[in-house]
């Protein structure tokens, strides 16, 4: 029996003794307290959804602002799967993000996907659903300006006269002869 008791001290004991050993360890959870995950703001496409059906044009440009505690050389933005090329411009208090989209996605729904990572490791995922029209919103062709060739004054003087001439000449001619309509009544 006595066997038997000193056995179950000791693994009574070593038991309270790994029980306190898991206690007293360390966890850095500070790290995951002090890191702030970026803030991510002002999309410039129109976002496409139930209430709003808008299409962007193809290959369109946008903008996205995200905080300056976020570190720009670890930023990812993709739309079905295609990396979608970026640039960035810093200040001490904020990045901001232009881009275009890829032609490869003309005519799809596409939902842009950023992943915005902070300088202490922590990270915010944002997307924004597109429709990307199938082609691209005609352009009307600028009208060319009408230019009036420079004329010298003598010339100038000249051409000015004979243009008041005709003007003169047009309203002095007699209107031209309009004829009555017979209406039906009055043909018997």
């Amino acid at each position: 029996m006595m066997k038997r008791d000193t056995l179950l001290r000791s693994l009574t004991l070593i038991a309270v003794a790994l029980g306190s050993v898991e206690a007293l360890a360390y966890s850095d959870d500070k790290e995951k307290e002090i890191c702030r995950h970026p803030k991510v703001q002002e999309f410039t496409l129109p976002e496409y959804g139930d209430a709003n059906k808008k299409e962007v044009a193809p290959e369109a440009e946008f903008t996205f602002v995200v905080s300056g505690w976020a570190s720009p050389k670890k930023f990812k933005l993709d739309g079905k799967g295609i990396d979608i090329p970026f640039a960035v411009q810093s200040t001490e208090t904020y990045h901001k993000v232009k881009a275009k989209l890829p032609a490869a996605l003309t005519g799809h729904l596409v939902r842009i996907n950023a992943r915005i990572p902070a300088v202490l490791g922590c990270y915010s995922t944002v997307g924004w659903l597109i429709k990307v029209a199938d082609k691209a919103a005609p352009v009307e062709a600028p009208k060319p300006a009408e230019t009036i060739a420079p004329t010298s004054s003598a010339t100038g003087a000249a051409s000015a006269v004979q243009n008041a001439a005709r003007s003169s000449s047009n309203a002095t001619q007699a209107p031209e002869k309009v004829e009555p309509v017979q209406n039906i009544q009055d043909v018997k």
